[in-house]
């Protein structure tokens, strides 16, 4: 497992950072899909890596982070710090109905989210950072032994490097102020579209008109290199 930290140090301020930290333990701790996910306090929940959709089931993670992780006793109410088991966390289903989950004995947790891989074994890692909780989770179909209590304890000593090497990769990746980058009509557009207003607001605040913000938002994305409102409300909470 140094040998990940190791690598992870050294892609620190790289734009695969999150990549290597993910792949980089799961081959450590012998497991077959990785995924990072960052919790916020809002409830929101955001893909950072994304180590299932190769595999034919990006489906069921992006199921995860949009619908169903609050249900996960692993980070719901409080997301869990460190190394933990799915399998020490199991719900009853008998009252609940949710059109994303599988309620079945045959998983850890007593469900699986739909688009799922079936029967897997699920390791977690969390970590404090950016501004949330980091959860860096590991998974591979059971019949295989366990994962030993030993690596699992391994790997949960290594929840405080982890999170200095994401907060240093934050530090060391966090962009130019728009300021320096767009117009001052940009500007406000760009603060309105972060805190939240839609396209007919923002041509309401600003007087307008509904096309010209589109021009605006086309010009904000291009100048920053963004390609989605997902991608520009990350960076923007990097660049605070």
């Amino acid at each position: 497992m140094q040998s990940a930290l190791t690598e992870m140090i050294g892609a620190i301020g790289e734009d695969g950072f999150v990549a290597v930290a993910a792949e980089g333990l799961r081959g450590a701790i012998g497991f077959d899909l990785a995924a990072a996910i960052l919790h916020r306090a809002d409830a929101r929940a955001e893909i950072l890596f994304d180590g299932f959709a190769p595999a034919g089931f990006g489906e069921g993670l992006a199921n995860y982070a949009r619908h169903t992780h609050g249900i996960s006793p692993m980070v719901h109410p409080v997301p869990r710090l460190g190394a933990v088991r799915a399998s020490d966390f199991v719900l009853d289903g008998d009252t609940r109905s949710d059109a994303y989950l599988v309620w079945t004995d045959e998983e850890e947790m007593g469900f699986r989210t739909l688009g799922w891989p079936e029967r897997c074994e699920e390791i977690g890692l969390y970590v404090a950072a950016w501004s949330g909780v980091v959860e860096l989770s590991f998974y591979r179909a059971r019949g295989r032994a366990c994962l030993s209590s030993e690596d699992l304890l391994a790997l949960g000593e290594l929840s405080g490097p982890v999170a200095a090497a994401f907060e240093r990769h934050g530090r060391f990746s966090r962009p130019a102020p728009v300021s320096g980058v767009l117009s001052a009509r940009e500007c406000e557009v760009y603060e309105l579209i972060i805190a939240g207003c839609s396209s007919e607001a923002i041509a309401l605040r600003l007087r307008i008109s509904r096309h010209t913000v589109k021009d605006h938002r086309k010009q904000i994305f291009r100048k920053l290199r963004v390609g989605s409102l997902a991608e520009l409300f990350a960076q923007s909470r990097r660049a605070n």
